[in-house]
Order: C-alpha cells, then structure tokens, then sequence
C-alpha cells in the first residue's frame, strides 16, 4: 500500500470512528416509543425526524426530489445514505429502487432494519463502501443522489469522477451539500455535526464545485444557494424544542439521542458558521453528458 493509499485509509476509520453509533435502531425505537409512537407500525414519516440529519431534513429531500423527474422506473443510487431517511423517502413516494451507499457499517445495518420495519426493504437496499472506489458497474443508475455527505471526502475530483461513471448518459446527479464559504480567509469553527476538527473536514467553495463538475463532464441544470433557508429552519428547529420540550419540537432531542449529549452546540456552530458566511449550503441538479 503507498503512502497516500495508507493516508485515505487511516482518514476513512477516521471518519467511520466519528459516526459510528451502537445499536441505533434500538436508540430510535425508545426516542419515538416515548414520544408515543407505536413502533411495531411505523411509518416513513414516523422517522423523518431523526432519520434525514441534514439542513432542513424532510423539507430539503422533497422540495428537491419533486424538481428531479423520479419515477417508479428509476434508479437511484443514494450516496452518503447514512441511516436511508431519504432513500425511504423516494422509494416510498415515487415507487423507485434505490441503493444506499454509506461509509459506516452501523449506519448500513440500521437502515436495513428500519426499512424493514416501514415495510421497504423490497425496494431499498444498503451496502457499506467508499464513495470514491464505487463498488457498482459503469452506467448503473439514473439518478445519484447525495445530500451532506462530501464534507468528509478529501478527493472531490475522484468522488465526482465515480458519481459520473456509474450514471447512464443523460442520468441526473442531484447534490444538497455543505460548502466552504466564498472567502477562504475566514474558516470554519468547530465542532461541527461532520467533524470535530478540520482533520477530517474537507470543504470547497461552490463555485469550485460546478467548476470541477463541469470540467468532468456534467451539464447544469440547476444551482441554487440555500444558505438562509437553512439558517432559519435551525432557528425555528430550536425555537419549537424550546417551545415544546420535546422531540416533537423539530426532532432535536432525538438528534440528541442519536449523535450524543454535544448535538445542540454542534448546530449552534453550524449556525455560527452559516450566519458568518463561514460556509454555505447548496443545491444543484446536474445531467451526465
């Protein structure tokens, strides 16, 4: 193994090491058993609040899945799945199979086992894999799907490179990310929800990311900042626990559950960052030439 192939890997445990959880199915059945959910009835919507983790959860993968064209015929590779909220979500309201490709093996085994318990697992599945080394043929998917999920990829280029090898000619690639802000002079402060240094953060501004997606061969179709947007649904995410003093409030107590007792300060961070101009959320609909 080189040098730079034992560096990918030592920053890939490292990043796992950050995200693993154990027993995280069981860590979801209490939070909503004592929010008074009936468990062995479950729903896809039962979940969104602790299953879809990034900037404006459930609101961000529809708005963007309604602006995608998907359909039950197509494809979907969703990469960066975490523990599948948005995979069930688009197998569930447009009939497609999708696959979930996720770093974390624990993040692979519970999202199995909640889409069984929605009654999915005929139309989703998991695997655990590098998002830079696909395990999946050339044009295998209509769509490729991610959403917060390349802050912790160093090689951007070689992550693009595999989204646009395992797409069919004209396949979409739909992108809702974290980016560096537009001036680099002002870096991120952390912890944040990806990351408690930037060890294991590698961002890059947006206009470097289209340039990138560009130069690989993808066609914009869409671009758009969702900067503010996100910036006020953590403001009202927090005012409604506030308000409540529940898990009901947003999903941020149970959020709290899953990634531990440091969630509130990490999305006051997040926060901070987006307010200051630190980094900036995006979205963006792209065709495979």
């Amino acid at each position: 193994m080189s040098k730079e192939d034992r560096k990918a890997a030592s920053t890939a445990e490292a990043v796992s090491a950050h995200y693993s959880r154990q027993n995280i199915e069981q860590i979801i059945l209490s939070e909503l058993s004592k929010s008074g959910k009936d468990i062995n009835n479950l729903t896809v919507d039962d979940l969104a609040p602790m299953d879809e983790l990034h900037t404006r959860g459930r609101e961000a993968t529809a708005s963007l899945a309604a602006l995608v064209g998907l359909h039950k015929d197509r494809r979907v590779l969703d990469v960066g799945s975490g523990i599948g909220g948005p995979s069930r979500y688009i197998a569930s309201k447009y009939g497609c199979k999708v696959v979930g490709l996720d770093l974390v093996s624990e993040h692979c085994t519970a999202a199995k086992a909640l889409a069984k318990r929605v009654k999915l697992d005929d139309r989703v599945q998991y695997r655990q894999g590098d998002a830079t080394n696909m395990p999946f043929d050339d044009k295998s998917f209509d769509v490729v799907w991610t959403q917060h999920s390349s802050m912790n990829i160093q090689d951007k280029e070689k992550l693009y490179l595999e989204m646009y090898r395992v797409l069919v000619t004209g396949g979409r690639l739909v992108i809702y990310d974290i980016f560096a802000g537009a001036d680099e002079k002002t870096p991120a402060i952390y912890p944040v929800p990806w990351a408690k240094d930037n060890s294991i953060s590698f961002l890059i501004r947006q206009q470097d990311a289209r340039h990138l997606l560009k130069k690989i061969g993808f066609s914009e179709i869409l671009w758009q900042d969702m900067t503010a947007a996100s910036i006020e649904w953590i403001k009202q995410m927090i005012k409604k626990v506030q308000q409540s003093g529940s898990s009901t409030g947003g999903g941020l107590v149970i959020r709290n559950a899953i990634v531990g007792p440091e969630w509130p300060m990490l999305i006051k961070n997040l926060a901070q960052n987006l307010e200051e101009n630190r980094l900036a959320v995006a979205q963006g609909i792209l065709q495979r030439r």
